[in-house]
């Protein structure tokens, strides 16, 4: 029976392990980890976080993308501007701050 025990927290310690390595890499994340941690109250939600963006560049969203990069969590929108300039914003997730602004190349 101790032996089933210790096997079953050595698997949960384990799963849990892989879940924070994947969701702490500096890829793309999936709009499933988005929402759980918009739920967990770890990042703004995204229509608010769209709405700064849109403060700073009013236009079409044509991308958005979520990474955990250098510690925090942060939104890059591509917004298309009536002039036909799409411009990439940069957002930290968990603030709001808008963290770049650039015309997309």
């Amino acid at each position: 029976m101790k032996f089933t025990t210790a096997a079953v927290k050595l698997s949960l310690c384990f799963t849990c392990l892989c879940l924070t390595i994947s969701v702490h890499s500096d890829e793309n994340l999936s709009p499933e980890q988005a929402q759980d941690l918009q739920k967990r109250g770890i990042i703004l939600p995204f229509n608010q976080l769209l709405a700064i963006a849109r403060q700073q560049h009013p236009g079409k969203l044509l991308d958005a993308e979520l990474e955990y990069d250098d510690g925090f969590y942060e939104y890059e929108f591509k917004i298309l501007d009536e002039q036909g300039i799409i411009w990439e914003i940069e957002l930290n997730a968990q603030t709001g701050e808008i963290t770049e602004v650039e015309e997309d190349d």
